[in-house]
């Protein structure tokens, strides 16, 4: 607690170290690793939106290969069943 609040009692002082850090970090890590399997078809469509240049091929390449290993798969079937749902959400029209 700060010195300029008066309290009756003293309070330890705060730890240094920061325990939800590797927690967090594990979180992070864990929710890219599963969003780079399960949704390569936008990392794919994110790459071919790049600027055109050699590293840009390059990675839009990989990119592809990436996207058709996980369909191969079956990583990417969740993603393609929400993506259909969602089209067809959008092209409903109402009277």
């Amino acid at each position: 607690m700060p010195r300029e609040t008066p309290s009756p009692i003293d309070l330890p002082a705060a730890p240094l170290d920061a325990p939800g850090l590797g927690w967090t970090a594990a979180a992070l890590t864990t929710a890219a690793l599963f969003l780079l399997a399960a949704n390569a078809v936008s990392l794919r469509d994110w790459a071919e939106s790049l600027t055109p240049g050699p590293t840009q091929a390059r990675f839009a390449e990989a990119t592809e290969q990436w996207a058709a290993l996980t369909d191969g798969a079956g990583i990417g079937l969740a993603r393609a069943w929400l993506h259909a749902r969602w089209k067809q959400a959008e092209a409903a029209r109402f009277g």
